[in-house]
C-alpha cells in the first residue's frame, strides 16, 4: 500500500488489525462460553501493563477500589 506522498509502506497497521481480527474471529466462532473463558485465560498477557489490565475484572486497585469500598461511585470516604 502507498501513502498519499506515494511511498510505499513499510507496515500497514489497518490491513494487519483486520487480517487478526479475521482470524481470531474464524477461530472463536463455534466456541461455547466456557471454551472462550479458557481460550482468552490460555493467551493471557505476558506485559505487565497489560496483565494488569487484565486482571483488574477481577480486583480493582486505586482510586476505583477505594470508590467501591467507600459505596461506589461518587461516594467519599469520611473518617
Amino acid at each position: 500500500m502507498k501513502t498519499e506522498a506515494g511511498e510505499e509502506k513499510a507496515f500497514d497497521c489497518v490491513r494487519w488489525m483486520r487480517s487478526t481480527r479475521d482470524r481470531i474471529s474464524a477461530e472463536i466462532r463455534d466456541m461455547s462460553q466456557e471454551e472462550l473463558v479458557r481460550w482468552f485465560e490460555e493467551r493471557r498477557p505476558a506485559d505487565p501493563f497489560l496483565a494488569e489490565l487484565f486482571d483488574r475484572r477481577k480486583a480493582p486497585s486505586g482510586d476505583r477500589a477505594l470508590a467501591d469500598a467507600a459505596g461506589g461511585r461518587g461516594a467519599t470516604l469520611s473518617s
